[in-house]
């Protein structure tokens, strides 16, 4: 027998919306606030693109996934690390300077 279809209200970029599925509604609340959490962290780090935002939230929540599955833990401090790392990454991005590679002289290493 089929269970019941089961809703819960959550909200995620300041917006309410209805979630529907087999989950306990807490459990699905849970993970949307989640979720909301990693948006608006990558948020504090883009210059108001939306869909850049949303983007790279995607791809942090599809590497902890990952990471997950692998096994591989990572620290807090790494993980600091790490969002330093992106956000100055984004700076780049921003500024223009990823892409801009020139090649080492000879005698340099890369």
């Amino acid at each position: 027998m089929n269970e019941p279809e089961r809703r819960a209200n959550v909200e995620l970029m300041g917006k309410t919306f209805t979630i529907r599925g087999d989950a306990d509604p807490e459990y699905m609340a849970h993970v949307a606030s989640y979720v909301n959490a990693k948006i608006l962290d990558m948020k504090k780090l883009t210059s108001g693109d939306t869909t850049k935002m949303l983007l790279l939230t995607a791809l942090n929540l599809a590497d902890e996934l990952f990471q997950a599955k692998r096994g591989v833990q990572v620290s807090p401090a790494e993980a600091q690390q790490m969002e330093k790392r992106t956000a100055s990454l984004l700076r780049m991005l921003e500024t223009g300077l990823v892409g801009q590679y020139t090649k080492p002289r000879s005698g340099e290493s890369d």
